[in-house]
């Protein structure tokens, strides 16, 4: 009886050992790659302080920062920095050239990535060629496409203009490669510089798109950041009409829509806080406004948060050495929705349960405008 009973004890014991870290209570060790310097820097603010959020949230995190700049080559470093502090994980990075390179330095070290912001198709050639350590949560090149083409279903223009950011044409390509699969060409496509190689590029190319587009035409804005604010002004101050589509970050933030007064914006999102797809939604942009006095990032914030809390999620159900099944498997509360990822290791957006969101500014406020069951308006031409 004695044996049989230390042999019990002894089992529970070794039981208790093999806990899954939900009942160990074991911490998962996250690094974060931001873009503290560099082109990226304000959407590296909102980065930093969603991911921080999400440790508060989630509990179970300890986070650690490396700055990854602007370039591939100082993301790799910040990311092998990343790795000497033995992180379980690692999430961030800000453009598809930087998480291109850190997709394969994640395939070498065999650390798990989940790329919270780039869009590249890359990343999903990269997990069929056997890169089993990189997940996409941010959507993919042709979601982003996918999206705009449903505001141009909605909104029927006459005509539709593309205006895309230099520095990152490889993204708005691909992007336009999927609207044109979805709607056709544009009237005109026409990229303008960085400020940093010439200043006033971004006031010629809107100068020229408001002496053409008409009062029923869209004009898609393929830059995500600062910029995009001074060319819609530009545009507007000289005349432009129609509607301006943004694909969101500094003109997807309705704080700053209403300071500048950009009636007939339209914005894609990961989610706006009208929509409360998850228990989470309303919960990030209420708790981060509370912790930071400001409105939350809506889709680099929002989707590094995600990122966070996803493995946290993945950790807590099965520990470090099962993440990468339990990612493959399992189901995921985010702020956005409800997160699965597909054979090729990509969130699926555009299911049922994971949409983006189309909002558009006018009278003062957001009008969701899709997904159909969060709408709250039709799309609103100027009068």
């Amino acid at each position: 009886m004695k044996w049989r009973f230390f042999a019990i004890f002894l089992a529970l014991i070794l039981l208790g050992c093999a806990q899954p870290a939900e009942q160990s209570g074991e911490i998962i060790k996250i690094g974060v790659l931001v873009p503290e310097t560099g082109l990226y820097s304000t959407a590296g603010v909102a980065m930093k302080n969603a991911a921080e959020l999400a440790a508060e949230h989630a509990g179970n995190v300890e986070l650690v920062f490396a700055d990854c700049g602007d370039t591939p080559e100082k993301a790799k470093t910040a990311f092998e920095y990343l790795v000497s502090q033995n992180v379980d994980a690692v999430v961030g990075a800000y453009s598809s050239p930087q998480s291109m390179v850190v997709a394969d330095a994640a395939g070498e070290s065999k650390v798990v990535y989940l790329v919270s912001v780039a869009s590249t198709e890359a990343i999903e050639k990269k997990v069929a060629e056997g890169n089993n350590y990189v997940f996409r949560v941010a959507y993919n090149t042709t979601y982003w496409g996918a999206l705009a083409g449903e505001f141009l279903k909605l909104a029927k223009p006459e005509k539709y203009y593309f205006v895309g950011y230099d520095p990152l044409k490889t993204f708005n390509q691909g992007m336009l490669k999927s609207i044109k699969s979805l709607y056709g060409d544009p009237e005109v496509e026409v990229y303008y510089k960085s400020p940093s190689v010439s200043p006033d590029d971004y006031k010629k190319v809107a100068r020229e798109i408001a002496g053409m587009a008409g009062d029923r035409d869209v004009i898609i804005l393929g830059d995500p950041g600062g910029i995009s604010i001074n060319f819609l002004k530009e545009y507007r101050a000289n005349g432009g009409k129609g509607l301006v589509y943004s694909v969101g970050g500094a003109l997807a933030l309705p704080s700053t829509l209403k300071k500048i007064n950009a009636e007939y914006t339209v914005f894609q999102a990961a989610a706006l806080e009208v929509t409360e797809k998850t228990d989470m939604t309303k919960k990030y942009f209420e708790d981060y406004r509370e912790k930071y006095g400001e409105d939350a990032n809506n889709y680099a914030g929002l989707l590094t948060y995600d990122s966070i809390i996803i493995l946290s999620q993945a950790y807590k159900k099965g520990g470090k050495d099962k993440l990468i099944e339990t990612l493959l498997s399992g189901k995921f509360e985010g702020a956005a929705g409800i997160y699965r990822f597909n054979d090729l290791h990509q969130a699926l957006w555009g299911s049922d349960e994971l949409k983006g969101v189309i909002g558009e500014f006018v009278g003062g406020e957001v009008k969701v405008l899709y997904p159909p069951e969060f709408a709250t308006s039709q799309v609103l031409w100027m009068k």
